[in-house]
């Protein structure tokens, strides 16, 4: 008996021994100044199972964005579906956080820095998609977040590596996502002791150089106060 549950005990092992491992670099191809080099900014890899594997449960995650020198910090994240942001004011100075997002619109005012109760709040991201948080002061506040459906998630810095174990072998997909790169989306295949994986995400104008010029007309309506109703109106 003792026996057949040590066999028993390896199998399973054995079924979740598998793993997808690799590194991510940004092919920079916009048109950067002279003498400079692009900024560089955090990747997200994300595995999601593709042929009905089982996942990890884990709990709710809490991650923070504190708003900084009328920045927010980080300005990139990547969560998975359910978890919780929240939103920290470290200024002497109001916010008014806004988003342009799937799922229930944000329309919400932050109290200064200090003023408990009022300069901080959450939001349980329910809706799978790429959300984006900005500022109607400050229009060069700027946070986006990433809702994955997944636990299986890692930032690493370009050309750093991701590795993902303990998972049930077969055909998995990964999504890589960079601000200013496109997102990339790649077939891949969880096995015991993989070789690793090389992959590339393309930027055409991440970093430093030259910008579009964008419109009065545009601005406005992006700054215009949703629905009628300005933030931290009752």
């Amino acid at each position: 008996m003792t026996f057949a549950l040590a066999l028993l005990a390896l199998c399973l092992d054995a079924a979740d021994a598998a793993e997808v491992r690799g590194t991510v670099s940004i092919d920079y191809q916009g048109l950067f100044q002279h003498g400079k080099k692009p900024g560089t900014h955090p990747v997200s890899v994300a595995l999601l199972p593709a042929a009905g594997q089982r996942t990890r449960a884990r709990a709710v995650g809490r991650q923070t964005i504190e708003i900084v020198d009328n920045r927010m910090q980080p300005a990139f994240l990547t969560v998975q579906q359910g978890d919780v942001v929240e939103f920290i004011n470290r200024d002497d100075v109001y916010h008014e956080l806004f988003s342009l997002s799937p799922g229930k619109p944000v329309n919400t005012r932050l109290g200064k820095a200090g003023d408990r109760g009022h300069d901080r709040t959450d939001f349980a991201l329910d809706h799978e998609g790429t959300l984006h948080f900005f500022c109607r002061i400050h229009n060069k506040s700027y946070a986006r977040i990433d809702v994955v459906r997944t636990p299986y998630i890692q930032i690493i810095e370009p050309g750093g590596e991701f590795s993902f174990t303990g998972l049930q072998p077969g055909a998995w997909r990964l999504r890589v996502a960079a601000p200013a790169a496109e997102t990339g989306w790649f077939d891949v295949a969880a096995v015991t002791s993989p070789p690793p994986l090389q992959l590339t995400l393309v930027s055409r104008g991440g970093g430093v150089g030259r910008s579009a010029p964008v419109s009065a007309e545009a601005v406005d309506r992006l700054y215009r106060p949703l629905a009628g109703k300005g933030i931290g109106q009752q």
